[in-house]
């Protein structure tokens, strides 16, 4: 598959597989509107992202404040990679595409 100047991460389509490893947690963007982190495929890092309102759901709540997020994240981060992990499964990302999850992603968990 040629993909011009784009390094396609096609991950394995295994069941219940871990595929993106713990990366850092970067901090919320009040301009995104999102908390972003990294998560790692192999050597390769990943960038993530999770919306407010995507966390809030996650974590029942609503209207968390800005500089609360950073605490909410770190409580909410294994359900959070779990989500990031199993979009990455099943879209595969192009090198420099950020793995985004919206309260949509979470709704259910």
């Amino acid at each position: 598959m040629k993909t011009e100047g784009w390094q396609l991460l096609r991950p394995p389509r295994e069941e219940n597989a871990i595929l993106l490893t713990r990366g850092q947690p970067l901090g919320y963007d009040a301009a995104r509107m999102a908390f972003l982190f990294t998560m790692t495929y192999g050597a390769k890092i990943v960038d993530c992202e999770i919306s407010s309102s995507a966390l809030d759901d996650l974590d029942g709540t609503k209207g968390t404040r800005p500089g609360e997020r950073e605490t909410q994240f770190i409580r909410l981060r294994d359900a959070v990679e779990r989500v990031a992990s199993n979009a990455f499964a099943q879209q595969g990302k192009r090198a420099g595409e950020r793995v985004r999850i919206f309260s949509k992603n979470v709704k259910g968990l």
